[in-house]
């Protein structure tokens, strides 16, 4: 007697993990006006870019969309808030700091996080090009770059807290109107001369 045949399970196809929110568009321009809030706000977009990096890497897979989101975020955006950082708002508010503050520590230590992340961020965007070269909706990525993701998120946010907590709050309390205004414009000039579109 011929036994039936178990049936078989169907594959899975991979999917991607999506962000748990939408992946944002730059900040509204207007915001400039306010360079404090601006960068509170920028603080929040990261962790969501984060997210997005985070859930791609336990995935495995990414849609090639959100790859592309990804990889322009790291590769336009980031590095002009390193630049709003270390060319307008860190210098000003180290000529402005008080000993009290206790800013060169934690800007030492900043600093330090900065060059480990340029260094993992340049790696998750080769992996991030690499695997967009493929034809697929949705991209498989490589371990070695899922690991590099993970803990570049994990490190970013402990950076953004720190950022939150201790520099924009002794900024809040430092810098003065004419400062935040320097601020303001240089931050203006930087986006309209690298064509950054604004929501």
């Amino acid at each position: 007697m011929n036994r039936p045949r178990a049936s078989r399970a169907p594959r899975k196809v991979p999917q991607a993990a999506r962000p748990v929110e939408p992946l944002p568009p730059p900040l509204p321009l207007a915001l400039l006006d306010h360079p404090l809030d601006y960068f509170l706000s920028e603080h929040h977009r990261h962790r969501i870019y984060l997210v997005g990096l985070r859930q791609a890497a336990t995935a495995g897979s990414v849609d090639r969309e959100v790859a592309r989101r990804l990889f322009g975020f790291l590769a336009v955006e980031l590095p002009l808030h390193w630049a709003d950082e270390k060319i307008d708002l860190l210098p000003c508010l180290l000529r402005l700091a008080r000993p009290e503050d206790g800013l060169g520590d934690v800007l030492a230590r900043l600093d330090a996080d900065h060059a480990a992340s340029a260094l993992a961020v340049g790696r998750i965007m080769a992996g991030l090009f690499e695997a967009m070269m493929s034809r697929q909706a949705v991209l498989r990525l490589d371990p070695a770059l899922r690991a590099t993701m993970q803990a570049y998120a994990t490190s970013k946010s402990r950076h953004l807290a720190i950022e939150n907590a201790v520099v924009l709050a002794i900024a809040g309390v430092r810098l003065r109107k004419p400062d935040l205004a320097a601020i303001s414009s240089a931050m203006k000039v930087r986006r309209v001369t690298h064509h950054v579109d604004h929501a």
